[in-house]
């Protein structure tokens, strides 16, 4: 989910820096425009990532799928304070109403995880490097209290998600196998309508938020994405070099 791969260790890489180009929203495009085209390499390489690879296919091994899970209701645990920070920094009723409803799904979506997915394994496991160093990172964005960097600091989190879950459930809708896909029930919860509406109100309150923040938020703003989206492709990579077996 981000650009840089991790070292030989597995650990992050370094914060990355955007290219010095102009910052000012186009005035026939938005902000989000210039977020996205800053991870167009973060984007491929996540589409190239063997975990995506073979969770469409359903070849991923059981053990990374749960290492996977496990660590995606850590991260959610977390992810869920930094929205509800969101809601708390917004500057109107609607928009902190909208953060507060993010923060109340990741508490659910977490609990499910755990009912569900996670039953009979080692549900409650510590957090990996790279979810630590993405829980880090957001936190660090929270703390410092700038309502537009912090929004685009969680947007990755929603636009990737459901722009990798979109080609994977359109790829599984499309195969022709009749051996039952062992990820069936994760890829179906893909094709929520609910998530795309949300995804596509999160982009909309980041553009807004761009659209007054200042010359050094915008840059801050484009930052902050871009290492977010770094960590989701560590993220996805992370059982490949951390799954137990």
């Amino acid at each position: 989910m981000h650009v840089h791969a991790a070292d030989s260790h597995g650990n992050p890489d370094p914060e990355p820096h955007p290219e010095p180009v102009s910052t000012e929203p186009s005035s026939t495009e938005p902000f989000s425009a210039l977020l996205w085209a800053d991870i167009e390499a973060t984007r491929t390489a996540i589409d190239e990532l063997p975990f995506i690879g073979r969770l469409g296919d359903g070849s991923l091994a059981p053990g990374h799928f749960s290492y996977y899970l496990a660590q995606d209701a850590r991260y959610l645990a977390a992810y869920s304070r930094v929205l509800a920070e969101a809601s708390a920094l917004a500057p109107n009723a609607a928009e902190r109403e909208f953060w507060a409803a993010g923060s109340a799904n990741c508490i659910e979506v977490e609990l499910e995880l755990h009912r569900s997915w996670l039953a009979g394994h080692d549900a409650d496991p510590a957090p990996g490097p790279v979810t630590a160093a993405y829980i880090d990172h957001l936190r660090a964005v929270s703390a410092a209290g700038n309502y537009a960097v912090l929004l685009a600091a969680v947007l990755p989190c929603y636009w990737l998600y459901a722009d990798v879950g979109e080609r994977l459930h359109a790829g599984y809708l499309a195969r022709t196998s009749d051996v039952p896909h062992p990820y069936a029930d994760w890829l179906e919860t893909y094709a929520d309508e609910a998530f795309a509406a949300a995804t596509r109100r999160a982009i909309a309150l980041t553009d807004a938020a761009a659209v007054t923040a200042t010359t050094v938020d915008r840059a801050l703003m484009r930052a902050a994405f871009a290492r977010s989206a770094a960590l989701e492709l560590l993220f996805f990579d992370a059982p490949r070099l951390h799954a137990p077996g």
